[in-house]
């Protein structure tokens, strides 16, 4: 299910938006996950797309267990020869809801219904309804301008995105990037992960590191990418970076889906005029995240801390670290 993509699911959507017969529903099979199956669906007479996750046996399901908010509607399907002896619930996008931001969301769920799969301490549907709660808040908050700290991050994501894109991987690097899908690292290349901090503030740099999992993950190799960007007149803004990555992601067929993993990061070209600050880079390093790097490693923790987010002192650490040519060749795309 993991090459599964955005422009995968709108294909089948898209095959399944001729309403036959005066059907409601129209499915096409995509996947089975464990014990569950996942098909695509159309909701009629709109033609909305669906996304529909069965657990085996039927059940009545109490509405008010399932999430709520904007974007797209969770519910119950009853009714349906297909889903016969299951429980089915269907994510259905609502006619105001982004079709981008409804595929990405959908992918990012079919994932973690496969993670919740692998884990047979964790109740897979409890997996499923704890993440469409989280695309659910997502979806109901107010898109105001970035924070200045929000801009400096997106800014270094967007850095390293660019980065990416003159490898071998060209506008593949966009599956790369996961931190807007809430992945323990902003980026997944090949079998290892990059997490990137920024800042343009001078001093100590402080870098936070939200999760247990963030630096110690099942990922291999791991690095935490550090940059330090400093204001310059000849620098480029984070406007003008989001420009630029259009233009080549354009060329290459793929600007619907980065421009959807834009929206999720709360960029929005209504606040662009904001974000007209010219940056360059001053310095960057990556610390493998292994041996003698201090931070919080689940193996030394005690079983009862569930999770813990902390700050390092980044300019404190006395281990190696690489450049930027360094960190692509470890990678091996060079």
């Amino acid at each position: 299910m993991s090459g599964w993509t955005e422009e995968g699911l709108a294909r089948a959507w898209r095959a399944l938006a001729r309403q036959e017969a005066g059907e409601d529903w129209r499915f096409v099979h995509l996947t089975g996950i464990g014990a569950l199956s996942v098909e695509a669906g159309c909701h009629f007479p709109l033609g909305r797309e669906a996304l529909i996750v069965s657990f085996p046996g039927s059940w009545s399901v109490n509405p008010a267990r399932l999430p709520e908010g904007k974007g797209f509607d969770v519910s119950n399907i009853e009714g349906q020869l297909v889903f016969a002896g299951k429980t089915a619930i269907a994510l259905v996008r609502r006619p105001e809801g982004s079709p981008d931001i409804f595929a990405i969301m959908v992918v990012d769920i079919l994932r973690t219904l496969e993670a919740a799969a692998e884990n047979a301490s964790r109740d897979v549907m409890d997996a499923f309804l704890e993440r469409v709660r989280e695309w659910q808040a997502f979806m109901a908050r107010t898109h105001r301008p970035l924070s200045s700290d929000a801009q400096i991050g997106l800014f270094g994501e967007l850095w390293l995105l660019n980065l990416l894109t003159d490898t071998p991987l060209g506008a593949g690097a966009l599956d790369c990037w996961q931190g807007p899908l809430r992945a323990a690292q902003d980026f997944h290349v090949r079998g290892g992960a990059i997490e990137v901090k920024s800042t343009v503030r001078t001093g100590s740099f402080l870098a936070r590191i939200n999760s247990i999992e963030q630096l110690d993950g099942d990922r291999a190799p791991i690095f935490l990418c550090a940059f330090r960007f400093e204001e310059n007149t000849d620098g480029a803004s984070l406007a003008g970076l989001v420009s630029k990555l259009r233009e080549k992601f354009e060329l290459a067929g793929v600007q619907r889906g980065f421009e959807a993993l834009l929206m999720v990061m709360g960029y929005l070209d209504e606040h662009a005029a904001l974000y007209g600050r010219t940056l360059t880079l001053k310095d960057a390093r990556a610390i493998h995240a292994e041996g003698g790097m201090p931070r919080l490693t689940r193996a030394a923790l005690p079983a009862a801390i569930r999770s813990a987010a902390y700050v390092l002192d980044l300019d404190a650490l006395e281990v190696p670290t690489i450049g930027l040519s360094e960190l692509i060749n470890e990678f091996g795309l060079d």
